[in-house]
Order: C-alpha cells, then structure tokens, then sequence
C-alpha cells in the first residue's frame, strides 16, 4: 500500500502515528503458545534430525552382503533373488536403547525409527521376506543403504527450520518440535483495549434491549474493531462502553494504562458540545485530531496519554468510519507493534464491471469483490457504499481506492484496490 492508494493526507497520519511506536520487547514463549505469532529471530535445529540412522521400514536390519549367499553382487539388486536365510538374534523398535551389532549371517528385527544396529547396512522390508521368528527368508537382496533414513537427512544441524518474521503455523510446531526445539522467541501480539464512547450506546446483549428504542444506538464499534484486531493477530478485549464523562475517560486511562500496548476508542471524535473525548484527549495537543478527506467519513486522533504514555487511536463512531479506520490505520499500527516485516495488505489494480459514482475532492473506499478474469488480470465488481458501507464491507474481499480527481468512473476502469481476504483465485 502506498501514498498512491491512502491518499497523501492519511498516509501523512499514518506516518506520524508509526513513527511513535516501536515493535514490542520479544519474550520467549512455549512452542504450542506461539500458534499464530510471529516468531522474532531464525529458529535453528539444535542437531540433526534424525539423530542417528534410522530404520525407514518395519522389517529386517541386515548386512546386505550376507543376502548374496552364494551369487556375486552385480550392482543392480533386482538381479538377485535367492532362498538366502539368516538368524534372527534379536528384536528393536524405536524404544530401543542399547547398543546392538549385527554379526554375520545374522539380523534383527526392526521397526520404522529403530536406531540402525551396528555393523548393519540395510533393512529389509518384511513384505519381501516370509516373516520368520528365528530364521529369515531374505527373498530379495537389498542395495547397502536401502530402508533407512540416514542421520541429518531431514534437518541439518544449524538448519534454518524458521525464519524471523515469518508466523507460526501447525506444521512449523510440528516441525520445530521434531526437532527438539521446546520454545521459540517470538515478537509478542499487541494487548489492545477497545472502548465505545457515548451515552446513547446499549450492547446488544443486554436484557430486553430492541433496535426500535428511541434514545439508544447499538454499540457496533467495539465490536466490529475487537474482532478485527483478533483476527489481525492482536489480544484485543473489549472494555465496552464508557459515558461521555470527563471522569469516566480519566477512569478508563488509569485503570489499563499497564495492561495494554495500545488503546482504541471509538466516539467523541467530531467537534461538537458532546464529544468530551476530543475536548479531554485533545488539551493541550496530548491527542491530535484530523479529518482525513476520505468517503466514508473519517475523524481520527492518535497521541499518547497517562503519566506512563499510553498509545491512544481515537476512530469515529460511525461504524463505516471506524472500520476503515481499523483498515488504513490501526492494522498497520498492530503489524508494527508486532513487529512484522509488511504493515499493509496486498495492493493491485482491478477493472470495474460497473460504474461508480464519487463525491469531488474525497477519496472514497468502496467495498468490492474481486475476481480473476480470464485474460489473466483482475475484475472488480463494487459493493454498496455511503450509509450502506458496512452491508458491502461484510461480503467484500477487497477494498477499492478511487482516487479524489476522478468524478464518476466508468466500467472498464483500473482501479487501485487492497485486498481483505488473500489473492483471489
């Protein structure tokens, strides 16, 4: 993302408010903790995996000269078959622990990660022998090296089984874990707190609360910023909703300022009477407020508050509003705090199926679901927008960018867009 699809003025905003944070202090974690976190350095096997040289199949380890029995080795063993038959003087399995050696004509049994016995050279997979207790019938005579897993050839000692930056999946504790490694140091995920600010808010959980009551709106913000920081890779815990009181938001800093990284409120953004939030926040510049010349409307404030500098991001109320604040300011915030080497989603130009109508001299972010065509670029189809931005935000996988110069777009137009949910297929 750049200044090109932000537009100057956010991208200034943007700029300022990740400038003032830093990424937060790595810690170690346990390996099953880190699912999902960024890890902080390389990770590097401590040995090799396997450690040693392992039976690759349940069978026989054998010294594969024996299974000649009589016949000179040629190179090619599907040359020879023979009713070669050797003791069978021990059992193994990958529990085994002490030492054991395979002299000759002898071997013992064996099953997938039984340490190699000494002096043994292949193992023989039982499916090509007649399953015998104390003698074996070798039915097909093995290459040395055949059905075992040699020491280090999965991992290397000093291997990079991790990278920094890169985030931990199921399959790399899986991995890690194969490895011996027990924990990880990891860039911690941001501890933020979202509160709603407003008298007139109610959360819809509570008892016998209706959508029709006169004099109360419906706490969506905290809500919708919640989730997306969650799923944005943050622990995000919704404080729920704080009254247009200076008290209250005094309250509200002082009781999180150490349990939280960062603190986003919606509400009380705008200029009026009732928005004590920018009245408070913003004395003496502690939060600076700016209204970004965007569609929908954005107010946003950032600063630090509380005798320890609590970051603060202060999105509007409005539900359209605070969501593309979380989108074009808060995410990239979280991704700094977290410490990841991208702060923005993936960018690309998509061509409009239908046209849309802008508002002169605003940037308007317009939902949208994009598609491959079959020329092999991209086909943008726009979601509702204005007052109905949030019916189209929750089916769109992209947000559209159009730029403030260009009046009504016609289909067919390129269009900068950023994508919410992966590259399309």
């Amino acid at each position: 993302m750049s200044t090109d699809l932000l537009g100057m003025g956010t991208q200034h905003f943007l700029d300022t408010a990740l400038a003032d944070l830093q990424p937060l202090r790595p810690l170690p974690m346990a390996l099953l903790e880190s699912l999902g976190v960024l890890l902080a350095e390389d990770v590097v096997a401590p040995g090799p995996v396997p450690a040693f040289d392992v039976a690759a199949v349940d069978g026989y380890a054998v010294r594969a000269h024996d299974t000649l029995g009589d016949a000179q080795w040629s190179g090619d063993p599907s040359q020879h078959h023979g009713d070669v038959r050797l003791a069978v003087i021990g059992d193994l399995t990958a529990a085994s622990w002490e030492p054991a050696t395979v002299s000759a004509g002898a071997s013992y049994t064996v099953t997938v990660g039984t340490p190699l016995p000494v002096g043994a050279d292949a193992v023989v997979a039982g499916e090509v022998t007649d399953g015998g207790l104390a003698r074996v019938r070798i039915g097909r005579v093995p290459q040395p090296g055949d059905g075992i897993r040699r020491r280090g050839s999965t991992v290397a000692a000093g291997a990079v089984l991790a990278p920094a930056r890169s985030r931990v999946t199921a399959a790399t504790i899986a991995l890690l874990a194969s490895a011996g490694v027990e924990s990880v140091l990891v860039s911690p995920p941001p501890r933020v707190l979202v509160a709603a600010t407003g008298d007139e808010l109610v959360d819809s959980s509570r008892p016998g609360y209706s959508t029709s009551a006169p004099g109360r709106i419906v706490d969506v913000d905290s809500l919708g910023v919640a989730a997306a920081a969650r799923e944005a890779g943050a622990h995000a815990h919704r404080v729920g909703i704080v009254p247009d009181e200076d008290e209250a938001l005094r309250r509200l800093v002082e009781d999180h300022a150490h349990r939280a990284d960062l603190l986003v409120t919606t509400g009380g953004t705008g200029a009026g009477h009732t928005d004590v939030l920018r009245r408070l926040f913003g004395l003496d510049d502690v939060v600076h407020f700016e209204t970004l010349p965007l569609e929908p409307s954005l107010v946003i404030g950032y600063g630090r508050v509380g005798p320890s500098r609590m970051p603060v991001l202060c999105l509007p109320g409005d539900p359209a509003g605070a969501l593309l604040g979380f989108e074009l300011v808060l995410r990239p915030m979280l991704r700094r705090l977290a410490g990841a080497s991208s702060l923005f989603r993936p960018a690309m130009l998509a061509e409009l199926t239908s046209p849309i109508r802008t508002m002169p001299g605003v940037r308007e972010f317009r939902p949208a679901r994009v598609v491959r065509s079959g020329e092999g670029g991209y086909l943008a189809s726009p979601l509702a927008g204005g007052e109905a931005f949030l019916t189209g935000y929750a089916s769109a996988n992209a947000l559209l960018a159009v730029p403030e110069a260009a009046g009504d777009v016609a289909t067919g137009t390129d269009v900068p867009a950023f994508l919410l949910d992966g590259v399309p297929e």
